[in-house]
């Protein structure tokens, strides 16, 4: 069970490093660039890639090069609107509902 616990962390760590890198990048970048910058193994990048990609942190282009996915947008713009949305339910007295 511990062991289980520790990789689920190390694949976080890997995940979070994928990110970065993509961040990094204006454009979409190949998955030998993004394995060259995280220094992990292209398989290894690969697999958490498809990962992020089922759950929308990720997009994969049709050349198959790597981005931001729009969840991760979404997220962003989430955190940047909350502020806005309080001064307007304040100043208007309307009730705020949040999905989040």
């Amino acid at each position: 069970m511990i062991a289980k616990a520790t990789s689920s962390i190390q694949v976080i760590a890997r995940a979070a490093r994928l990110l970065d890198a993509l961040t990094a990048h204006d454009q979409p970048v190949s998955l030998k660039i993004l394995a060259g910058i995280t220094g992990l193994h292209p398989s290894t990048a690969f697999r958490i890639l498809a990962s992020l990609i089922e759950h929308s942190f990720v997009e994969r282009s049709a050349e198959g090069h790597y981005r931001l996915g729009a969840r991760l947008q979404q997220l962003g713009h989430r955190r940047e609107a909350h502020p806005i949305i309080e001064r307007l339910r304040d100043s208007t007295g309307e009730s705020l509902h949040s999905d989040s």
